[in-house]
């Protein structure tokens, strides 16, 4: 590995050895590329990432508002060093330590972070009402204690 340190960016298409558990129960990686989605600063000063994984599995990718479906072709896909059509899944988001990025393959250009953005927002309801009846009453833990929190003009 080499002594040179890497400085990532947001949009940057990395290989990482993902950590999963198999069925036996232990823990094994396997090697997937990745697009960084945690911001400049963060990703300057932090020892973790923000990622959200690429897959080659392109069946859910046009019904889906949570993926983004990249062709390997397009110029995105080109700068991205993409070696097959893929999809950005952002119902998947890892935190990831920088020991594990094993190298940098591209990166994707503003415009298609633009839309990972807004996938993500879609999968984490970032400012959407929540779904459901009139009362949006939301159970909050923070440090071990809960609290409700309610809108102003639900209190009233």
């Amino acid at each position: 590995m080499s002594s040179k340190p890497v400085h990532y960016r947001k949009g940057d298409v990395v290989l990482v050895s993902f950590p999963y558990t198999t069925d036996e129960g232990t823990t094994q990686t396997k090697r997937r590329p990745a697009v960084i989605i945690s911001n400049d600063y963060n990703n300057s000063r932090l020892d973790d990432v923000l990622l959200v994984p690429l897959t080659s599995n392109v069946n859910r990718a046009g019904r889906e508002p949570t993926q983004v479906m990249v062709s390997m072709n397009s110029p995105e896909g080109q700068s991205a060093g993409l070696r097959l059509d893929s999809v950005i899944d952002c119902t998947v988001i890892a935190t990831i330590p920088k020991t594990l990025l094993v190298n940098k393959i591209g990166a994707f250009p503003q415009e298609t972070m633009e839309r990972v953005d807004q996938c993500l927002m879609i999968a984490m309801a970032i400012g959407r009402p929540i779904a459901g009846g009139e009362t949006h009453t939301n159970s909050i833990t923070s440090l071990g204690e809960s609290a409700d929190v309610r809108t102003k003009s639900e209190s009233a």
